[in-house]
This record gives C-alpha cells, structure tokens and sequence, in this order.
C-alpha cells in the first residue's frame, strides 16, 4: 500500500514536471492564438448593420456610409466594409454609390470601392443615370471620384462607355478618359 501511494505521488511529480517543461518552453495555447499588437490583420472593432453619417461645418449632411459589416484594422489605419452603400444628399435628389466591398482610411480623406461598383445619381433629372465600373476611388473632402478601369453609364435607353473617368459630383461633371463609344436612342 505505501508503495502506491509511493508511485502515485512520484507519477503526479513527473507530470506535472512534464507539463511546467511544456508550459515554459512552448507557453500556453491560448497565446498563441491571441493577436499581436503589430498584427496588420487584427482588427480592434467591428459594427455590424453600421450607418455613419459625416457632417460639413455647417451642420449639414456631407454623406451616409452603411454596412452590414464593419471592421477597423489598427494597424493598416483603415476600415473595411462589406457592400457598403454610400449615400450624397443634396438639395435635388440624391447621389449613391454602392459595391461589393470598400475601406476607408482612418483620416476619411479616401474610400475605395471595388466589385460591381454602381453609381446613382437620383438629382438630375427624371431619369436617372447610371455608371458602372469595377473599381471606384472616392474622395469625399473633395466630392470627387476616379478610375482607370471600363466604365458604362446608362440613363434611360441611352449608353455610353469609355475606359477611365473623372467625377466632380457637387458639378454634376464627368471626364471620360479614353475609348468613349455613345450609344443613343432617337425618338
């Protein structure tokens, strides 16, 4: 009897000798899983179903961003969103841009789009036009938009596309870079 409780006691001590060696050469699992602080794809953040409203110096609505995901990753300084929907009211109507993705830098100075990127410009007449491309770079300080990739914009029965432009929305101006084919219905 004293002999195994002997043995028990000297297999509990090597044991747990075994799992201190464990513990202090290889840590716990639980750290390793944890991300570290210089991660570039940690995320501190999330909001899910996220409606951000940006406001001017007056008061006013400058524009609307909403996601059914948002995530803020610390160290790549910027936000990602899933589908995001991003909404310009003024006093005609209002201008929408959505896709299939996007991010913002953390400063707001830029906001990129990408799949199936759509804009809507609801203000300028009753027909409204549409523009399409694959990739959007938006920068909302200047109400401004670029890309070099094909563009297609369709108001009505009417089509016209070009590969690249430039958009000055609060101008309701649009510069198609190259290769502009229009495609016009007459009555």
């Amino acid at each position: 009897m004293l002999k195994t409780a002997r043995m028990r006691l000297l297999l509990g001590f090597l044991i747990l000798t075994i799992a201190g060696f464990y513990w202090a050469f290889f840590g716990t699992p639980q750290e390793d899983s944890l991300p570290q602080a210089d991660d570039p794809n940690r995320v501190d953040f999330f909001i899910r179903d996220a409606f951000i409203t940006q406001f001017d110096e007056q008061g006013e609505i400058e524009h609307m961003i909403q996601s059914p995901l948002l995530q803020h990753f610390p160290v790549q300084e910027r936000t990602t969103f899933d589908t995001p929907l991003v909404t310009m009211p003024n006093e005609s109507g209002d201008m929408q841009i959505s896709s299939d993705e996007g991010f913002m830098l953390d400063d707001e100075s830029k906001i990129e789009l990408a799949g199936n990127v759509k804009v809507i410009d609801n203000s300028t007449s009753d027909v409204p036009w549409v523009l399409t491309t694959s990739i959007l770079t938006f920068l909302p300080p200047e109400n401004y938009a670029y890309t070099d990739a094909p563009v297609l914009i369709v108001q009505g029965h009417d089509r016209t596309d070009a590969i690249g432009m430039e958009a000055w929305f609060d101008e309701r101006q649009i510069d198609l870079l190259s290769e502009v084919r229009g495609y016009y219905v007459t009555h």
